[in-house]
């Protein structure tokens, strides 16, 4: 470039300029619009010399060819029907004297605005930056990770001293807020401004509007500049961080010296920029899985337990006791391991809900189940069988232990008062498994040795070992 970049910088802020932002661009670069059927130039910046060698109004009218040659316009159409950002021309239109430049299109329905930016600046080694910055942005297992090595990639590209994320879900300190017209502004998703260059205007041929939203010249809010001056800052990057809403998430770039990127640069800023956005959002949505997986399991969980467990009592209803029985045998029987079952049944139980009611014999039947359990192992079973029924599954236990533990929660029963009713006993048979006994076939004799029990004089234990 002819200037030195202290006075060509990328993106230029001039609050005192009395130009509307459709009508004026930053000046290191120059602009040209012309209609969608490439017939003639509708647009150009005052600049315009200084990059293609013809001034505004020699350019206006002219067809694209006459201002770029007719390799330039090829390789332009070439460039947009593939989706390229741009090309790169070592010298515009052959002139030896004149700048390299980096083209870039935007197609805007009516028009094709097409941005000349000097090719200077531009890191040889861009796609190799681009591809470990992106792996590192990649590798990012937290948002707090993501973010920090977003910061580090913008810093370490642009050279810049200072650079912050600000997110609308946390907001930002109010040394960093920016104005509102940036967050609400629909310009491009890049912004360089520096406080000193000056804007060029634009000249126009008589037509429709050529609309410049996403004119990577554009210029920033005029409050930007006050924002720089505040922090004794010359030049700005404002990158969009490609975020879902709610709000605007930016990254802000800023420094006491002029800085220049050149479009390839500031492409792969975009890109590194949308890469993140994908990488938090999915992180976001892993987060959201577990979060969701989790209360599903904590539902399970809740659901199983009320599926499995009897409302009053709290101990493993008949269905889940049942499962457990059938588990322990067949294990029992594999191992050829000893299995006791004892079945106990509260004495003249009819007559505590007679006489006292049900609420009293629901307190009863809670009392003896927790008295019950606290005579269990922890790899005992204790379940409610029905009614006033309970039954105990006894893994690893020969008969005559079996015997001893139901006399002792018998004797323990027969000492326990509940008020009302006051003393409240229970009668238990006890059987032991044999080789061929199936869980029906188990629990039947425990219950006619219950039943004995009964005929006893109740409070007692009574045991079956054989077949009955």
């Amino acid at each position: 470039m002819p200037d030195s970049l202290e006075r060509e910088l990328d993106a230029s802020v001039c609050p005192s300029a009395a130009v509307a932002a459709s009508g004026a661009i930053q000046p290191h670069g120059c602009v040209i619009g012309f209609d969608n059927g490439w017939r003639e130039v509708c647009l150009a910046s005052a600049n315009l010399s200084r990059f293609f060698g013809l001034s505004p109004a020699e350019a206006l009218g002219r067809s694209p060819e006459r201002v770029l040659g007719l390799d330039g316009v090829i390789a332009l159409q070439e460039a947009l029907a593939a989706g390229s950002p741009g090309i790169a021309l070592p010298t515009s239109c052959g002139g030896a004297d004149l700048p390299g430049l980096h083209l870039s299109l935007q197609a805007t329905g009516r028009h094709v605005v097409l941005t000349g930016e000097p090719l200077e600046g531009t890191a040889h080694d861009l796609p190799g930056f681009g591809c470990s910055w992106g792996a590192r942005l990649a590798q990012a297992d937290s948002a707090s990770e993501l973010d920090a090595r977003l910061r580090q990639a913008l810093l370490a590209l642009t050279g810049f001293e200072s650079c912050t994320l600000v997110r609308p879900e946390h907001g930002c300190l109010a040394s960093e807020r920016l104005p509102g017209a940036v967050y609400h502004s629909d310009g491009p998703s890049l912004w360089l401004a520096d406080t000193w260059a000056g804007p060029v205007e634009l000249w126009t041929a008589p037509g429709p509007h050529v609309e410049l939203t996403s004119c990577p010249l554009r210029l920033a809010p005029p409050a930007l500049g006050h924002w720089l001056a505040d922090r004794q800052a010359r030049a700005a990057l404002i990158l969009d961080l490609h975020e879902a809403p709610p709000g605007r998430s930016l990254a802000i770039c800023w420094d006491r010296r002029p800085r220049y990127l050149a479009p390839p640069v500031r492409h792969l800023l975009l890109q590194l920029a949308q890469m993140a956005a994908l990488r938090r959002t999915l992180l976001h949505e892993t987060q959201r899985t577990r979060h969701r997986y989790r209360l599903l399991h904590e539902r399970n969980t809740r659901l199983q337990r009320l599926a499995y467990t009897d409302p009053l009592t709290q101990l493993a209803n008949r269905h889940r006791i049942e499962q457990v029985l059938d588990t322990e045998l067949a294990l029992a029987s594999r191992n050829e391991a000893p299995l006791a079952v004892l079945l106990f049944d509260i004495d003249h139980f009819k007559s505590i809900n007679d006489t006292h009611g049900h609420e009293t014999g629901d307190r009863v039947l809670y009392r003896i189940a927790r008295q019950a359990q606290s005579h269990l192992r922890d790899s005992d079973h204790l379940g409610r069988w029905g009614g006033e029924e309970f039954i105990v599954v006894v893994p690893g236990c020969e008969l005559p232990r079996a015997r001893e533990l139901a006399w002792r929660m018998c004797r323990t029963l027969a000492q326990c008062r509940i008020a009302p009713v006051g003393q409240v006993t229970a009668s238990f048979g006890v059987a032991s498994r044999q080789p061929g006994d199936s869980c029906r076939v188990l629990v039947r004799r425990a219950d006619q040795a219950m039943y004995l029990a009964k005929q006893a004089g109740r409070a007692c234990v009574r045991s079956l070992a054989g077949a009955s």
